[in-house]
Order: structure tokens, then C-alpha cells, then sequence
């Protein structure tokens, strides 16, 4: 099983330094490509990925001391990957140093002697490597001790200052968060089968949203999984469906749409009467979505293969309702997909957000009057929300800001306090942005 679980994790680790992927979507991609089915192994290497992902610019620091920057540089993924993973375990997993020194073991036998021959010396050095701060300025230093790119670290000190900063960087994972689906059955039958399977529930404060306190094995194998009696959702983004409020009968533009959490509340908020137009590029994510739709009894959405960014791929009528949730840098997901931290840089945050104000103008024309449009992202950054908001009502004038209820967040920046703004470190779940504007009758 180690085996399988090591040679899992550094295929996946090199599959996401080359392709620019996440952790689950290299994973599973590494685990059909190796015909790996042993699902311990599988828990086992997504753990190391995760884990040594979260802490890359340390484990690197780390093991360019070692090594040497020009060296690490030049290795090939493989080799680069296992050093990761091992700079890991010793720095920071539980196993002991002879239980490390057999991953060693391994590794030649999987990538052979002669391919880890010019790293074995550094083997020996890293378990006796620390940190190196000295010199480094203060906003480096916070970035290593947080696990954190620097770029990242400057900007929330500017946007947020140092206290909050710190408390966000060091924010512990957020629960799972799961949306019990009233399409199914009722709250409480639910709940009753949920507790049957051994999932023990606590709430949110937050109509369908739950936390999950204690599960016997994973959510998405239990009978009620298969069943559609609920799915796996943050809080932040069920909070978005909320306040969206479509009604029954409605007829509702979702853009942006797979994989299709949010259209398949929707539909459970509209009792799966009235129409949702589901909108995304993506053929893939759609057949996600297609397979998610008939899990959750969802009856009255369509799918809408097309790009948001062309306003010719938009249904040619006016709804009363439109959810965006636009790409985004995600830096509210980074607990959750810490790969993310390191395919960005500052210069990402303004690239994203010119792409979702070009999104947010071609939805425009599709709110009739008196109707709603919600915007949201898992991004924490001004630029791609309140700034997006601010030149959209700019552009826009009929449009104007509406209070965003329920209220779980802070309000938001600059001057926009009917939004809502929720962080890991307060909320207990994603980095989220959250407006609701009305459109003025024509």
C-alpha cells in the first residue's frame, strides 16, 4: 500500500508542477493512469500531496539548503517531487525517522538507485536543515512561517493590516460543510438517515446547511450520497443560493455553472418549478453537472454550452434572476486547494477580474426590470469583487445594491456594506465575496 500511495503522490505532485492542475484532479487522472484502485493508498497519497503542497516554499527552502538552488532547478520532476514529499515527512509528519529513511528505500526502487544518486547526500543533510530567516525581510519571514507566497502575504497585510492578516494565514482547515436536498424527502427524514450511516451532524444557523461533526467513512460512499439526499457544499457558497431566493416559477440564469452546486439549489429553492438555464464552457465539467442533476432530482434545469466571456453564448431572453459565480483566483480556497498559492501571482488577481467584469456586463442586458443579479466568488481580494461591483453599477447605472440577506459575513469595502464578506479565520468556511444588485424597471 506505501508503495502504490508514494509512487501515487509523486506522479501527481509532477503531473500538477507541468500542467498547472489541482490536487484532486491530478490525483484522480495519476490513479487512472497507474491503475491504482486500493482506496487506503489513494487517502494516503492525496494526504502527502496535499500536506507537502501546503507547505511548498518551506519544504523548498528547506531542501535547497541541502541541494542547492541551481542543482534543485535542474532535477527532473520525478526526483523533485520525492524530495518534496520527503522534506515533508521528516519536517512535519508523524512518522518516525527510521519509518522516513524506508520512504528512501522506496523511492529507489521506484524511480531507481542511479536516478537518486545525486540527491543522496541531501537526504542525509535534511533532517538536519531548518528554516533560513536570517536576513530575509519581515513579510518573507511571515510568508515561510505561514506557508504563504510573499506576493500573497504584502497584499492581505495592505488590505486587511497585520493582525488580521496573521489570523487569516494561520487559519485552521474549515469543516466540511454538506446541503441537505429537500427534493429528496424532508429535512428531518434525512437527517435521520443520515444519522443511520453514522454522520453526525451540527447547525449553521443557515437553512439546508450543515457541519459535519463526525462520519464513519467518506460522505460521497455512503447509501445517502448515491441517494441524493444531500451533497457536499462550503457554507459560503450555500449562503449564495440563499440569498439569490429564487421563487417558484421563476426563470433563472445561472452562469458559470458546472459543476452544479449551486444550480441544484437553486432548483431545491424553486421546488423544481420554473426553468434555470445553467451556462459554462466546459463540456467536461458539464457532464459532471448532467450526472449531478439526476442524483439530486433536479427536473427543471437546462444546460447551456457556451462561453460567458461571448455575449452571443447567452440565451437571447430576460430572466428575473442571474447567479455569476465567475472564475476567480480562489484566494479564499487556499486551505482547501493549496496548489492555488502557487500558480498565482499579483499580477492574477487584475488578469481575473478584468475577465469577470466582461462576464458581469454581458449578464446585464438579461436581468428584466425590477429583476436580481448575486455575484459572488471565493476570492478575498477588492479588485474582484467590490471593484468589479463598482465599475459594473458605474457602467450599468440602472442597477444599484441591495442588502444581501441572511447576514453571516462582515459587510463589505468600500462603501458597499450591503455586500457580505466571510473569511476562514472568522467564518469558519471559504474566503467568499457576496453582492445583490436589482435592476431598476425599464
Amino acid at each position: 500500500m506505501q508503495r502504490e500511495a508514494l509512487t501515487l503522490a509523486i506522479e501527481a505532485l509532477s503531473w500538477m508542477e507541468l500542467r498547472r492542475i489541482n490536487e484532486r484532479l491530478a490525483l484522480r487522472r495519476t490513479a487512472r493512469q497507474l491503475g491504482i484502485r486500493n482506496k487506503s493508498a489513494i487517502r494516503y497519497a492525496f494526504r502527502l500531496i496535499m500536506e507537502t503542497t501546503r507547505r511548498r516554499n518551506v519544504v523548498d527552502n528547506i531542501t535547497t539548503q541541502a541541494l542547492g538552488q541551481k542543482k534543485f532547478d535542474d532535477l527532473s520532476l520525478g526526483i523533485r517531487s520525492f524530495l518534496r514529499i520527503y522534506t515533508y515527512e521528516v519536517k512535519y509528519g508523524e512518522k518516525s525517522l527510521q519509518e522516513v529513511l524506508d520512504i528512501a528505500s522506496l523511492a529507489r526502487e521506484i524511480l531507481g538507485p542511479r536516478e537518486l544518486a545525486p540527491v543522496e547526500e541531501a537526504l542525509d543533510l535534511i533532517p538536519y536543515s531548518e528554516i533560513c530567516l536570517e536576513g530575509l525581510p519581515d513579510d518573507e519571514v511571515l510568508a515561510l512561517r505561514t506557508f504563504h507566497p510573499a506576493w500573497y502575504v504584502r497584499y492581505c497585510v495592505d488590505l486587511l493590516g497585520r493582525r488580521d492578516t496573521i489570523q487569516l494565514l494561520r487559519a485552521p482547515d474549515p469543516p466540511t460543510y454538506v446541503r441537505i436536498n429537500s427534493l429528496m424527502g424532508t429535512e428531518e427524514e434525512i437527517l435521520e438517515n443520515l444519522r443511520r450511516e453514522g454522520v453526525e451532524l451540527a447547525e449553521t444557523g443557515l437553512e439546508h446547511a450543515f457541519w459535519v461533526v463526525d462520519r464513519s467513512r467518506p460522505l460521497n460512499l455512503i447509501e445517502a450520497y448515491r441517494e441524493g439526499l444531500f451533497t457536499v457544499q462550503d457554507k459560503a457558497s450555500i449562503l449564495a443560493g440563499v440569498v439569490a431566493a429564487p421563487e417558484p416559477g421563476m426563470t433563472v440564469l445561472d452562469v458559470c455553472a458546472a459543476p452544479g452546486a449551486k444550480t441544484g439549489h437553486l432548483s431545491q429553492l424553486m421546488e423544481n418549478r420554473g426553468q434555470i438555464l445553467s451556462l459554462d464552457f466546459s463540456k467536461r465539467r458539464f457532464e459532471i453537472w448532467r450526472r449531478e442533476m439526476v442524483r439530486l432530482g433536479v427536473e427543471n434545469a437546462v444546460a447551456v454550452l457556451g462561453d460567458a466571456l461571448k455575449p452571443g453564448s447567452f440565451p437571447d431572453m430576460e430572466v428575473d434572476l442571474v447567479l455569476v459565480d465567475p472564475p476567480c483566483t480562489g484566494t479564499g480556497t487556499f486551505n482547501r486547494i493549496p496548489s492555488g498559492k502557487w500558480r498565482l501571482s499579483r499580477r492574477s488577481i487584475d488578469r481575473m477580474a478584468s475577465i469577470q467584469r466582461r462576464i458581469l456586463d454581458n449578464c446585464a442586458e438579461h436581468v428584466k426590470g425590477r429583476g436580481s443579479l448575486v455575484y459572488c466568488t471565493c476570492s478575498i481580494t477588492k479588485e474582484e469583487n467590490e471593484m468589479v461591483i463598482q465599475g459594473f453599477m458605474h457602467a450599468n447605472p440602472g442597477f444599484y445594491l441591495v442588502e444581501a440577506n441572511p447576514r453571516l459575513g462582515l459587510p463589505g469595502m468600500i462603501d458597499q456594506s450591503e455586500a457580505q464578506r466571510l473569511y476562514p479565520h472568522i467564518h469558519r468556511c471559504n474566503g467568499f465575496y457576496l453582492a445583490r444588485l436589482e435592476k431598476a424597471l425599464d
